[in-house]
């Protein structure tokens, strides 16, 4: 009987899922087509669009994956309403980011349009780039890429099938027990993701400056794409709050322990993401180095410098405030539009990060926005896909009818 209770209730979010679809896969195809045509007029300006578009949504979905692995290891109560999302954002890793890759790896090899250490000529002449070729070059970014995706998909597509298992169970004891044995698993697989993400963020994004240092850099990204996967989360949660699944979830007076989680969690991240990145603002503006400081340079002229500003108020400032008031954790709506705040900012922060590494003017062309919204056009409707292979709401899980704290 509760099965089909659940089944019931999950109807009307499942039909809503099916109507954005093909909306996703609509914007994606549109997207792609204008930034192929970008490939017979400015194949360079294309395929730096490609680049930024492929490491935010690739961002996205490992800051799904490391959502999980910190879910499946800490067990709050707080996400089971958000961890089938993420578990559905992390199962596109492999094959789709994997796939979205090779347009890169051509680059790499090919055209040299995205990464200035992928010119011969350049690195000859360059004893700063001649030092770093052990690491920047072709063969061992192939390499890595490779070892990224395999050992990020296995990750994904571990947890994916053990709370499915956990889903299947008949049996509440064995379904406790797999979510704790999935527990340890997933504790293991936190440090190797910190660890290859790092590797992942010098490789895709830092060495676009290849003559830049910064320890931060990969923190800083950590934060950001963790902020973006719970947000993301969010808003779909909360997007769906009127309907029978998540009503209960959502306004039920069991559980404003949610709700309060939520948005303590969102003004965490965001403080987190402003603390490391004012340490790599004051690390660099202390050492005064050159190799340090072009980073900033670059940003702080041209027209971006007003981007510059835009980012610690959307991103500190608003978000500090509007997630620290009590009022925003009780009123869902409210809670919503602290969410829809941040995803916009977080998409501006990643094109001032990216962008300026080839481009000392503020711009943004045609195919930058396509090779976005194509890409991810279909990330969405493959994530929304896999969301509905499975229960919305993870069964056999006794949490879920814990007294909210």
């Amino acid at each position: 009987m509760a099965t089909t209770t659940t089944a019931l209730s999950e109807q009307e979010v499942r039909a809503r899922i099916q109507r954005g679809r093909p909306l996703a896969l609509g914007l994606g195809a549109l997207g792609l087509a204008v930034w192929a045509s970008g490939l017979a007029t400015n194949p360079k300006l294309a395929l730096q669009g490609y680049h930024m578009a492929f490491f935010y949504w690739m961002g996205l979905s490992l800051g799904c994956l490391g959502f999980a692995l910190l879910l499946h290891t800490v067990r709050g109560r707080w996400g089971l309403p958000l961890i089938r999302i993420f578990e559905s954002g992390a199962l596109l890793i492999a094959p789709l980011m994997a796939v979205a890759f090779l347009p890169i790896l051509y680059d790499v090899f090919v055209t040299h349009s995205i990464f200035e250490w992928t010119h011969k000529e350049v690195v000859a002449a360059d004893p700063v780039l001649q030092a770093k070729r052990p690491w920047l070059n072709e063969t061992r970014f192939a390499i890595g890429a490779l070892v990224y995706f395999a050992v990020f998909a296995f990750f994904a597509y571990r947890l994916w099938n053990g709370s499915k298992q956990e889903d299947e169970a008949g049996d509440p004891i064995k379904a406790e027990f797999l979510s704790r044995q999935r527990s340890g698993h997933a504790a293991f697989g936190i440090v190797v993701f910190m660890l290859l993400f790092t590797l992942a963020m010098v490789d895709w994004g830092q060495s676009l400056m290849p003559h830049w240092f910064s320890t931060m850099y990969a923190v800083i990204m950590i934060a950001g794409f963790g902020l973006n996967a719970l947000a993301l989360a969010l808003y779909m949660v909360l997007s769906w709050r009127d309907l029978p699944l998540y009503k209960p979830i959502v306004y039920h007076e069991g559980y404003e322990g949610y709700r309060r989680d939520w948005g303590n969690f969102m003004f965490t991240l965001c403080v987190f993401w402003s603390y490391v990145s004012l340490s790599q603002l004051l690390i660099t503006y202390s050492g005064n180095l050159y190799e340090f400081t072009q980073f900033y340079l670059r940003r702080n002229t041209g027209g971006w410098e007003y981007i510059a500003y835009i980012i610690p108020v959307f991103h500190f400032f608003v978000p500090f405030f509007w997630f620290l008031a009590p009022r925003t954790k009780w009123i869902p709506k409210q809670l919503l539009v602290g969410v829809m705040i941040v995803l916009a900012i977080r998409v501006v922060e990643i094109f001032w990060q990216i962008k300026p590494m080839w481009s000392e003017t503020l711009s943004i062309s045609l195919y930058d926005v396509a090779a976005f919204v194509g890409l991810g056009g279909i990330w969405l409707y493959m994530m929304l896909g896999n969301l509905l292979k499975r229960p919305l709401v993870p069964k056999n899980e006794p949490r879920l009818l814990e007294t909210a704290h």
